[in-house]
């Protein structure tokens, strides 16, 4: 049985390699980021004319609430296309080279370099002024440290209770923490892009965890039952979470700009409960199927 856990887990990493293409559970194509973007003004001001950063900085959004069509000037000398014109009364969404460029540069000193998007309001040319901001990143050490304790606390609880009855109700219990933990970070980056369906969002976020979480659901209950299946799913499911599907998101722990809805601390908590956990719950599944069959506990 060991064997076949062992083997399950690693047929898990090498069948979904591109699961953390597509399993990036920050919908969207959202990834966290080092640095964010601001507006600061528009210059010379036009009424009706809203421009802002949305999605932690991965848009533009301009409303055109005056009563001329607003073009989005490229690059100078540049035939990029794809920058919007937005008639009035109209809503835009898009990415700007300037803002790409300015994020792709080094943090600069004092932590802010400008950038300016240039438009045509009309007739009239109107310059949308803006900067790179970067934010101090959180502290590495805590978030790995908050990952490892995450991996230590339910694999020595299943290496300690390996055979008795409250060992499986600790693999089963974690191997929930792992799959809420996962659900909430999908949830939270599904709700972030502002156009997008939010049931494709969650599709998309989900990838391969579409497969993680209804095994792992199976492997909690069967476990609780007492069946020798149980700690082989829940093992295939801590491994497909920790080895193929989080790590994708690992950068979140380092990052300062996390693209999810509810916080990004709180992103960080379910990105390390994931990551760590989920190879916890690998663990604990391997020690319970190393001791077999679950024996009775002795009267007291």
């Amino acid at each position: 049985m060991l064997a076949r856990g062992l083997l399950l887990v690693v047929l898990v990493a090498i069948l979904f390699p591109g699961a953390a293409g597509v399993a990036s559970a920050h919908a969207g194509g959202l990834s966290s980021s080092s640095s964010e973007p601001r507006v600061l003004g528009i210059d010379p001001p036009v009424p009706g004319l809203d421009l802002r950063v949305v999605e932690f900085g991965a848009r533009m959004r301009l409303d055109n609430g005056t009563g001329a069509p607003v073009v989005v000037e490229p690059l100078p000398g540049s035939q990029l296309s794809g920058l919007p014109t937005v008639a009035p009364g109209a809503r835009a969404y898009w990415t700007d080279p300037r803002i790409t460029m300015a994020a792709a540069g080094p943090r600069p000193d004092g932590d802010r370099v400008g950038w300016a998007i240039p438009l045509r309001v009309g007739d009239q040319v109107v310059t949308v002024r803006g900067e790179q901001h970067w934010p101090a990143p959180p502290s590495a050490a805590l978030w790995w440290g908050a990952a490892l304790t995450a991996l230590v606390l339910p694999a020595a609880a299943g290496l300690i209770g390996a055979g008795r009855r409250w060992g499986r109700m600790v693999l089963a219990s974690a191997t929930g923490v792992v799959l809420l933990a996962h659900l909430v970070h999908v949830l939270g980056s599904a709700v972030v892009p502002e156009d997008r369906n939010i049931v494709a969002m969650v599709l998309s976020a989900a990838g391969y965890a579409l497969l993680g979480w209804p095994l792992g659901a199976f492997g909690m209950v069967l476990t609780l039952r007492g069946r020798p299946a149980g700690p082989l799913l829940c093992c295939a499911a801590g491994g497909l979470f920790a080895i193929v599907i989080a790590p994708v998101d690992a950068f979140t722990l380092v990052d300062a700009v996390v693209p999810f809805a509810w916080g990004a601390s709180l992103d960080r908590v379910l990105v390390a409960l994931t990551l760590g956990g989920g190879l916890g719950v690998a663990a604990a599944g391997v020690a319970l199927l190393r001791r077999g069959t679950v024996r009775e506990e002795p009267a007291v």
